[in-house]
């Protein structure tokens, strides 16, 4: 098997992932960029992403338009991952949802979407909300369907991990396909957990310093935890990468 190949199966497996956690169901995507062409990106037709298949994989540039066999009708919102992609040369993999616990806080104004637990820390405490009617009117769909929104987005997306997008959902990026998995678990379970939270009274989120070592201690050996154990709750093959650990890990439970 070709490295291009098991990324691809990988691309399955994460699109299976992503909707046995609450983060897809009938809709929804996630992308990776291709790992021989960084201006062209892989993902699936518009299916269903627990029915998403090896043969439903298409290869696009980063202007949204099929690169190769095109084995059914592309998602219509290709174009976040190619704006984003083409704006973050360091991202490798996109996830655009519609969580349905964070859907609730792109529409609520003056409240605070930000990590509260230490998984959830890249979300960070500067979570944007783009709202298409900003610039684009009251009379579009919500769905971003064209490279000119699909950039305007990416600016609002900026340099963070992650941004809101009013009455639809969000975008969140990673370093790899792993990573954005993680990060998009994550923040549907911080939105989760916030919304219990707020109910209760006067939250403390995370303060800079502790999302910047909970960040910089995330890695190999943190997000192969995750991945294999997700592989197996979906019944999909696990190719195990490094388990190496960031310089923020903490060694003390030898």
């Amino acid at each position: 098997m070709t490295d291009l190949d098991r990324l691809k199966e990988d691309l399955v497996t994460a699109n299976r992932i992503l909707a046995d956690n609450n983060v897809l169901d009938s809709f929804g995507h996630v992308s990776i960029r291709h790992p021989h062409n960084p201006g062209h990106f892989l993902m699936a037709r518009a299916r269903a992403p627990m029915c998403v298949e090896i043969d439903d994989i298409i290869e696009f540039k980063l202007d949204g338009t099929v690169a190769g066999p095109e084995p059914g009708k592309p998602y219509s919102e290709r174009f976040i991952h190619g704006a984003v992609l083409e704006a973050r040369p360091e991202i490798m993999a996109v996830v655009h949802n519609h969580s349905p616990n964070v859907v609730p806080f792109t529409v609520v104004k003056k409240q605070c979407f930000c990590a509260i637990m230490h998984m959830a820390a890249p979300v960070g405490r500067d979570v944007p909300n783009w709202d298409i009617r900003d610039t684009f009117g009251d009379s579009t769909n919500l769905l971003v369907t064209n490279m000119e929104m699909g950039r305007d987005l990416a600016k609002t997306l900026g340099s963070r991990t992650m941004t809101l997008m009013r009455g639809h959902g969000c975008v969140v990026v990673g370093r790899s396909l792993r990573e954005v998995v993680f990060t998009s678990i994550y923040t549907e379970i911080n939105a989760q957990m916030l919304c219990k939270a707020l109910a209760m009274g006067e939250v403390t989120y995370l303060s800079d310093g502790e999302i910047a070592a909970c960040t910089k201690g995330r890695a190999g050996f943190t997000l192969e935890r995750g991945w294999e154990n997700w592989c197996r709750s979906v019944d999909r093959p696990y190719y195990p990468l490094a388990r190496d650990t960031g310089p923020g890990f903490s060694h003390s439970d030898k």
